[in-house]
């Protein structure tokens, strides 16, 4: 079955492939020629669903009717959602080799290929979405300069999907003592494997496409995600609490090779980016209504809802304790000061 899907994957990105190929040699007419020259393919992809309320489809569509607009037409924007052309990482590597033009994924995805971006998988960095808000705002340009060098792609965008709340099947989490004795899947994240050890827990990595079996299964007691990723992904049907932790935001960027966009005319390159900042202010206000929702949906179907932990300061002390550990893996510390200087705090030191 993995050698028939990777087989599919690389069938669709070379039908893709081909159609690049052959756009504008369909006519002989100069002005058909003329007008093809005047039109630029803008192909965008993302592994999420194809529902407007995905936060990844719904920056794709604002993005798509931002720059056709601004452009009127010249640039026309082709959406392939779901991972027809394959996984996050297959698809930043995509956007470095030109096969599309831009992608959006979970910033840990990112970091692979740009290894500064795993500043954002620190635990406690924000406390808040609003946080979160201003240490792009202000950095935008920075984190850019360090994922240039490091992988040649830039963000054009940023898409959040709230704080990543701890759900169980077997009993309220109120404090940090309540976790302790619960297996909580988690990513293959070396950054968050060592957060739940230092709050005395078992985590399990398990790869995304085995958790809801695993929890089925009673493989492990929880997993950790947005109220969105719970809502969508039926983890209500097998999880029982909630507590609302703010340890680590979903953050994915939508990036694009910056040696493409730089090679724009202009304008064009400017409708480009106003159409990114565009889809970045579309999914904060989205994110705002769907958390809301969401939390309702989840308490209709009978999940708990504990809230804040009453010692959510034991959780944050102990969790920033692993923050110094990891600092051999950002290629540049300096980043990391402009973002807490954006907090107004300062990094835990070594």
């Amino acid at each position: 079955m993995l050698k028939e899907n990777k087989l599919f994957v690389s069938l669709v990105a070379l039908v893709v492939s081909m159609a690049i190929m052959v756009t504008g040699c369909g006519s002989t007419k100069p002005q058909d020629q003329a007008s093809d020259q005047q039109k630029i393919t803008f192909r965008y992809s993302h592994s999420a669903g194809t529902a407007i309320t995905d936060p990844h489809q719904a920056a794709a569509v604002k993005f798509k009717e931002s720059v056709e607009k601004a452009t009127a037409g010249k640039v026309q924007v082709q959406i392939f959602p779901g991972g027809q052309l394959g996984t996050e990482e297959r698809g930043f590597q995509d956007v470095q080799k030109g096969v599309v033009q831009a992608t959006s994924m979970a910033v840990n995805n990112a970091a692979v290929f740009s290894p500064s971006l795993f500043i954002f998988d620190l635990p406690y960095l924000f406390k808040s979405r609003d946080e979160f808000y201003k240490v792009i705002d202000e950095n935008w340009d920075a984190i850019n300069e360090r994922m240039e060098k490091e992988s040649g792609n830039i963000a054009i965008a940023w898409l959040e999907q709230g704080f990543r709340v701890i759900t169980n099947s077997k009993k309220p989490v109120e404090t940090l003592s309540d976790l302790q004795g619960l297996k909580i899947r988690v990513p293959n994240n070396p950054i968050m494997v060592a957060t739940f050890k230092a709050w005395d827990c078992e985590p399990t990595p398990i790869s995304w496409d085995e958790t809801f079996q695993a929890l089925q299964q009673k493989v492990v007691d929880g997993q950790e995600n947005p109220y969105p990723v719970i809502a969508t992904n039926k983890f209500y049907e097998v999880q029982k609490y909630v507590t609302d932790i703010h340890y680590k935001m979903w953050i994915g960027p939508v990036v694009v090779q910056k040696k493409w966009l730089d090679s724009l005319p202009e304008d064009i390159r400017k409708a480009i980016i106003q159409a990114g900042k565009d889809a970045t202010m579309d999914n904060r206000k989205l994110m705002a209504k769907m958390d809301q929702d969401t939390r309702k949906l989840l308490q209709d179907k009978k999940m708990v809802l504990s809230g804040t932990p009453k010692d959510e300061d034991a959780w944050m002390q102990k969790s920033m304790t692993v923050w110094p550990q990891f600092y051999s893996k950002i290629p540049d510390i300096s980043l990391l000061d402009k973002m807490m200087k954006s907090l107004g705090r300062e990094r835990p030191k070594l």
